[in-house]
């Protein structure tokens, strides 16, 4: 078993099938969701969408109707993903992600774009066991953004990034602790490869995405897409830990899994306003 077979998928429909909904639908049938930052959305959107940036979904979901069909958009697809997942996990009847996003809507998804379509991982695992694939989740993060870091060391963005790796350092670091406070093993370096049933070998991100596929993608984007991609991680992140300290057993376990997301929201805000920076300076 892979760290892959973990996930399971969220729906995407392309723009021709967006489109095809749209024109059949009547307006106050579905909702239709932007969840990119105010500037992008003040520089075009589709038309009837509303506005709700990625990081303030959660705060917000009372402005939609759990029962309609759900469309989200972002700029290429990456955010809009994370955002199905969250309203998934709400328990939204019907939710779909515009793969390409805005980009491919107006004809412009360039080659190589990221293709993510899971999210999240399986229900009904031990305890033990989500730590260990939190823990994992937050390794790879670490990795990605201390190649992000390196790959814009030029520029403040680098110094931006590097702050990431040492947050997500700190998170492995709590889930060693939680694991060895909920275990029986004994308190040996054994975490995470003796939790899980069999090896894993694949370096992963949130949303199902490999490490390596991420690293491949890297050269030639900008900061903005970089920034993108990490906002659908830490939305992802901050959804699952949320998920996490509503199923813990425990009040220990439960306070650390809040702190872990009131952490990852924080990192969220953070990614967004360095979003705001960069469109701000990119005009």
């Amino acid at each position: 078993m892979g760290l892959i077979d973990y996930f399971k998928p969220v729906a995407t429909w392309n723009t021709d099938q967006v489109r095809t909904f749209l024109q059949e639908q009547p307006d106050d049938s579905y909702n239709l969701v932007d969840v990119r930052q105010p500037r992008e959305y003040e520089r075009g959107h589709l038309p009837g969408a509303q506005l709700i940036p990625v990081k303030t979904l959660d705060e917000r979901l009372a402005e939609l109707d759990p029962g309609k069909p759900t469309i989200t958009y972002c700029a290429a697809g990456m955010r809009s993903r994370a955002a199905a997942s969250v309203l998934n996990n709400a328990g939204f009847k019907e939710v779909y992600s515009m793969s390409g996003g805005i980009n491919a809507w107006d004809g412009l998804v360039a080659e190589g774009e990221l293709e993510m379509g899971t999210a999240w991982f399986a229900p009904a695992i031990r305890a033990e066991e989500y730590l260990a694939l939190a823990w994992l989740l937050e390794d790879g993060a670490r990795q990605f953004y201390a190649e992000l870091a390196r790959h814009f060391h030029e520029i403040p963005a680098g110094v931006f990034f590097q702050r990431l790796v040492a947050a997500e350092d700190a998170h492995k670091q709590t889930l060693h602790s939680l694991y060895h406070g909920l275990s029986t093993r004994s308190t040996g370096d054994d975490f995470p490869s003796a939790v899980l049933p069999e090896p894993v070998a694949e370096t992963m991100l949130e949303g199902g995405l490999p490490l390596a596929e991420a690293l491949r993608w890297l050269p030639g984007k900008t900061v903005q897409q970089a920034l993108e991609l990490a906002i659908s991680q830490e939305v992802n992140a901050y959804d699952r830990y949320q998920i996490m300290s509503r199923d813990a057993a425990d009040r220990e376990g439960r306070q650390a899994f809040e702190r872990l997301a009131c952490e990852e929201k924080t990192h969220l805000g953070l990614l967004s306003d360095e979003l705001d920076r960069w469109l701000e300076h990119n005009k």
